[in-house]
């Protein structure tokens, strides 16, 4: 999503510069902007069916089975926009294998075993193919961003604390007090 991958330089770029409250705020910024786009995208959806799948096909009958699919599908969407969110801060922050782990777990070991069991369970058919997306959306997204928001967004708190105590000391003498703070901040620098 280009709103995500759009924060990506202002994030990197305020991380290299040690200005980990604007990486808080464009961590904060991309995902409530994701959140109004995704819900905005969803909404349109909702009430105009019709009008996008027309886009690719015009058959009345095509439109009538379509319609409550694309209902089902899209039912999930604003959960994206975590995924979206979580994905591009760890790309960001140069944690890829984060990013990739995350878009793997939505994809490969959430929906495509959803699509092979939810149409055999309860007697749901093929709305059992359409119900796995919103599905992993939820699960895949919420665990993507918790994630990022228990790793990332701590090690931002405790490094800005770092950077606070050492201006604070302003790399005086070696005082007990300045060695106490290089040992504490040695874990991330």
């Amino acid at each position: 999503m280009a709103i995500a991958d759009g924060a990506t330089a202002v994030i990197s770029f305020n991380y290299g510069a040690k200005a980990y409250s604007r990486v808080r705020g464009a961590i904060r910024f991309m995902t409530q902007l994701a959140f109004g786009y995704t819900a905005l995208s969803w909404l349109l959806i909702s009430l105009f069916p019709a009008a996008f799948i027309r886009i690719f096909n015009q058959d009345a009958a095509m439109l009538r089975a379509a319609i409550p699919s694309l209902h089902i599908y899209f039912f999930g969407f604003v959960m994206m926009a975590f995924q979206y969110s979580g994905q591009s801060t760890f790309k960001s922050l140069n944690r890829a294998g984060f990013a990739v782990f995350f878009s793997l777990l939505r994809k490969a070991f959430i929906v495509v075993p959803l699509t092979l069991v939810l149409p055999r369970v309860a007697g749901i058919g093929v709305n059992g193919v359409f119900a796995a997306e919103p599905i992993s959306n939820l699960i895949g997204g919420l665990a993507c961003y918790i994630t990022m928001r228990c790793t990332v967004m701590r090690e931002l708190e405790h490094r800005k604390a770092c950077s606070a105590d050492r201006r604070k000391n302003n790399f005086g003498f070696f005082s007990k007090n300045l060695l106490t703070i290089r040992a504490k901040c040695s874990i991330l620098t």
